[in-house]
């Protein structure tokens, strides 16, 4: 069946010849047909000269601007103003109902026809006249109908501006918060760094050492994650120079929190202030602030957040079974390799072919993640008979990588684009979603390499062994014996495992 054209055939009249037509956000976009209906060379180029026309309408409504886009640019002003002054003076009940307020207008500017604003919307309108003064007022006006008084005007007393009235502690609220914003707001003119220039030229640096392979792009993307979360809740328009001690110590309590209400892991809040402290470290040795806050001094422990200690999680030697029953070939050499080599998903995208000896059945390699780390071990990993054989059938021709996808590209692939975003492909994590639903088993795929270091650990002839095998640095007289030791050992280990498993 041919494919459906996007662009509707418009026949000619007159001198007119016919012409491919289309309609594009109430814009109407019109090409030559070329000798008609059936000339496929004159529809490809109206096609090509479509999708030019649409870049076009689209750069120039995104130069319109929307409906209140100065209500919301004036409200937002005010909420970050009061962020900034409730953080500076720790009233932490304001600033976090400010940083709500402004998630939720700048969630409301950004569709395509914002809502306007009501009084609720305006910090300072928050202070308005109480409704009893309004009701007070409106008693003593006289009520008048049009029908009894045609010519009459009719008064609406909550449009009235009594503001001259209105000598309460509400008015009084109303001009000390004025006079806060004010200063507040010559404080930021006057402070030109503002939170978010920096973290913008940190996250600038970071992405430069992304592009020239010293950070990957995965590693990337908490740091810009977790680096704006903080301009978020510290207020894009705050000073860095007035980041403090208190500042991180009041950002390390917020994580806290966050952990003990079940909204954030251990792991995930260590992630995030360790993150917070690298940055503002990047701020010192850059000279954007003077002075190291104490808190991030050396020997100083008030910003630590621990990680949560639980028993590793493997599968169950049944579970593993089950999962390489289930598994097309191409799946099962996927979890065969990270069982019978430590692999994770990096690792087997990366595998090299110098690395792989066919004849003696073996992967020689360091982890993908430390290649450059000279304390990690080269290991040698013998192949199960059933990995190998594998190996030799899904193996490439012709690429650098033992292993690739259907298109010839690498099975694990992170790119950031130039605004910074995280692109990523994981063919094996894809592959390992579609088996898991199958066989009803919900446990992540790193699981698998655990699962062995677990049973090396459990064998009293190869303690000590897991932390080779999984191709760390070894950090115990232990592991550093078992560093050197000879490959039978090793060898024997991982025919063990395979044993374990039901694998030659």
């Amino acid at each position: 069946m041919p494919r459906k054209r996007e662009m509707t055939w418009q026949d000619g009249t007159g001198n007119r010849s016919g012409r491919w037509r289309k309609k594009y956000k109430n814009r109407v976009f019109q090409a030559p047909g070329g000798r008609g209906k059936s000339d496929q060379e004159a529809y490809q180029l109206a096609a090509e000269a479509f999708e030019e026309f649409k870049k076009q309408v689209d750069a120039e409504q995104a130069l319109k601007p929307k409906p209140h886009h100065a209500d919301y640019l004036a409200a937002l002003k005010e909420w970050r103003l009061a962020l900034a002054w409730a953080v500076e003076n720790g009233n932490g009940e304001l600033a976090s109902q400010s940083r709500q307020k402004i998630r939720e207008l700048e969630k409301r500017a950004n569709r395509s026809k914002p809502s306007p604003l009501s009084p609720a919307d305006s910090f300072m309108e928050r202070l308005g006249i109480p409704k009893q003064i309004l009701a007070a007022v409106a008693a003593r006006i006289p009520q008048h109908t049009p029908s009894e008084q045609p010519n009459a005007l009719v008064i609406d007393p909550s449009k009235l501006d009594m503001s001259s009235m209105d000598g309460t502690s509400n008015r009084i609220e109303r001009e000390i918060w004025k006079d806060r914003l004010d200063l507040q707001g010559m404080k930021q003119r006057n402070a030109p760094d503002s939170l978010e220039a920096n973290i913008s030229s940190f996250l600038t640096t970071k992405h430069a050492k992304v592009m020239a392979g010293k950070l990957t792009a995965g590693r990337y993307e908490p740091i810009r994650i977790h680096s704006c979360h903080f301009r978020d809740w510290l207020g894009a328009d705050f000073s860095v120079v007035s980041i403090t001690s208190k500042t991180l110590t009041d950002y390390h309590s917020e994580l806290l929190n966050a952990v003990s209400s079940g909204k954030l892991s251990a792991d995930y809040a260590r992630d995030r202030i360790s993150n917070v402290k690298s940055f503002v470290r990047w701020l010192w040795r850059n000279e954007a602030i003077e002075e190291l806050p104490r808190v991030l001094g050396p020997g100083s422990n008030d910003l630590q957040i621990a990680k949560k200690l639980t028993a590793p999680e493997v599968f169950t030697i049944d579970e593993v079974k089950k999962l390489l029953e289930e598994a097309t070939e191409r799946t099962k050499l996927y979890l065969l390799l990270m069982l019978n080599t430590g692999s994770m998903q990096k690792d087997i995208s990366d595998l090299l072919h110098t690395e792989f000896d066919i004849n003696a059945g073996t992967i020689t390699r360091k982890r993908s993640k430390t290649t450059q780390h000279k304390r990690v071990p080269t290991v040698t990993y013998q192949l199960w008979d059933e990995t190998l054989r594998l190996l030799k059938e899904e193996r490439s021709v012709g690429s650098r990588t033992v292993l690739v996808n259907k298109d010839g590209g690498p099975l694990k692939f992170e790119v950031t684009s130039s605004d910074g975003k995280l692109s990523k492909t994981d063919n094996i994590a894809s592959a390992y979603s579609r088996l898991k639903r199958r066989v009803k088993i919900d446990k992540p795929l790193k699981y698998l390499r655990k699962t062995s270091a677990s049973l090396l650990k459990s064998n009293n002839d190869f303690r000590g062994l897991e932390g080779l095998f999984l191709g760390h640095a070894p950090a115990t007289m232990e592991e550093r014996h078992y560093t050197q030791a000879p490959q039978e050992i090793l060898n024997q280990a991982i025919v063990w495992l395979g044993s374990q498993y039901g694998i030659k």
